[in-house]
């Protein structure tokens, strides 16, 4: 267990996985928290979800043994008689109260079912992918682009273009996710909104392929990804492109996209019903406070729940006219903290568990001042990425290949661990400039 400073280790009990409950503190896992999707340090349970995507990584936790999951500092987990009946009983009101506010799950739902599908393997390493994912990006780009000038103009969404971008996607996901990712992360500002659809429609298909969806569904959710922001090319410039702080009637007209966009869909040829919903729900909320009708999780279907995840995520990593970008990480953290009152807490800890600290297409720098390019990484050790070094601590030098999960065998020194993440273009790497080429030393491995 290592060490947290600010909780008291004789207030901690051993617990396996199996006998978690709602309303428990969990303060440390058996293993690293980066190892997890559970980015915070230190958090209560608040769904079945995550005692379930507990399971998946830990064999014990280490829970408070009073306190604040109990809601009395004198009551101990660990007593007995009486006082244990209090706690029961404690807990017993946590988990009704809890529980409460969150949607109860349909047994079928994609997260309960997704061992019952089969697991998507790649097909190609990623290097191999990336000359095909780097055009297919360019020609995506123009194509939503002029998808998006049509809507603008004519009223008309050419929805033949659009499945054959979404197509084009969904078979170099299939091949190796990892290519089309990277590329998703090389974002300008003066595009944003054709690159956002495209990256929505990119990170949509790589989530659903995680759900090991079959590929008539990842063609679907990757048109909800494309065309679920369509109604902002109805937003006048003054408001979209706004530098500061929106008016409450400017926002009111912000908002009103969602169902610009389902109305411009529904009189489109040829655009089926879910890619209408995501349009007009993607900004509802589980706990009934998102927009434009204020629905509760009851009344959002699975493929709304995950553009809801991918659409912020992807927005948060952009640099945007009124905001800069954050780092993968605080982005994933923000999903986390969201998970159950703006987030289907269930997919919000999948997509998290999908992308991990450092996602392909991500600029580390390492502790022994080594700076690269995250290539991928492996399940369940997604904070100990294989990086393309590109410069040492003083200049540029030719791309070779380390894999930083050889410091847990010892191969490698603790000095290749992550230290910090990098912005595009920080010590001069611009990650367009860097595609991945042949130049490895060595091959890169199938990240499945």
């Amino acid at each position: 267990m290592a060490s947290n400073p600010f909780l008291s280790q004789e207030n901690l009990v051993q617990v396996p996985v199996s006998q978690l409950a709602i309303g428990m503190f969990v303060a440390e896992l058996d293993r690293p928290w980066l190892e997890t999707p559970f980015l915070l340090q230190g958090f209560a349970i608040r769904h079945p979800a995550e005692i379930r995507k507990l399971s998946e990584y830990c064999d014990f936790v280490y829970i408070e043994k009073e306190g604040r999951n109990w809601g009395s500092k004198n009551t101990a987990f660990m007593g007995e008689g009486r006082q244990q009946k209090k706690s029961r009983s404690r807990l017993e009101n946590t988990t009704r109260s809890t529980s409460s506010s969150y949607n109860t799950r349909d047994p079928k739902s994609l997260v309960n079912t997704l061992k019952t599908r089969a697991e998507h393997k790649s097909t190609v390493p990623p290097e191999q992918e990336h000359q095909n994912a780097r055009e297919l990006y360019a020609e995506a780009t123009g194509s939503v682009t002029s998808i998006l000038d049509q809507v603008r103009l004519k009223n008309m969404v050419d929805t033949r273009a659009a499945r054959s971008t979404v197509r084009l996607c969904v078979d170099s996901i299939l091949r190796n996710p990892a290519a089309l990712g990277w590329m998703s992360k090389i974002k300008d500002m003066n595009k944003y909104t054709a690159e956002h659809c495209l990256n929505v429609c990119i990170l949509a298909i790589a989530f659903g392929r995680h759900l090991r969806l079959p590929e008539a569904e990842l063609e679907k959710l990757g048109l909800c990804g494309l065309l679920h922001d369509v109604g902002k090319v109805k937003i006048a410039d003054e408001i979209l492109n706004k530098p500061g702080k929106l008016t409450p009637q400017e926002f009111e007209v912000m908002k009103s996209h969602t169902t610009v966009g389902r109305d411009l869909l529904r009189q489109s040829d040829d655009v089926d019903g879910f890619a209408v919903d995501v349009a007009f729900s993607h900004h509802e909320q589980m706990d009934g406070k998102g927009y434009p009708r204020r629905v509760r999780a009851h009344e959002l279907t699975e493929y709304s729940r995950i553009i809801a995840i991918v659409d912020a995520f992807d927005a948060m990593t952009s640099d945007r006219c009124y905001s800069e970008a954050k780092s993968t990480l605080d982005a994933l953290k923000e999903v986390y903290r969201c998970r159950g009152s703006q987030f289907d807490p269930e997919l919000a800890l999948e997509f998290i568990s999908l992308i991990g600290p450092y996602p392909a297409g991500t600029i580390v720098e390492l502790h022994n001042g080594l700076v690269g390019i995250v290539l991928h990484s492996k399940k369940n050790k997604r904070h100990l990425p294989a990086v393309q070094i590109i410069r040492d601590h003083e200049e540029v030098v030719e791309p070779y290949k380390v894999d930083i999960l050889e410091t847990e065998t010892g191969d490698l020194g603790a000095g290749y661990l992550v230290r910090r993440v990098l912005k595009n273009g920080d010590r001069g790497i611009k990650l367009e400039d860097y595609p991945v080429r042949m130049l490895l030393r060595q091959q890169v491995e199938d990240s499945d």
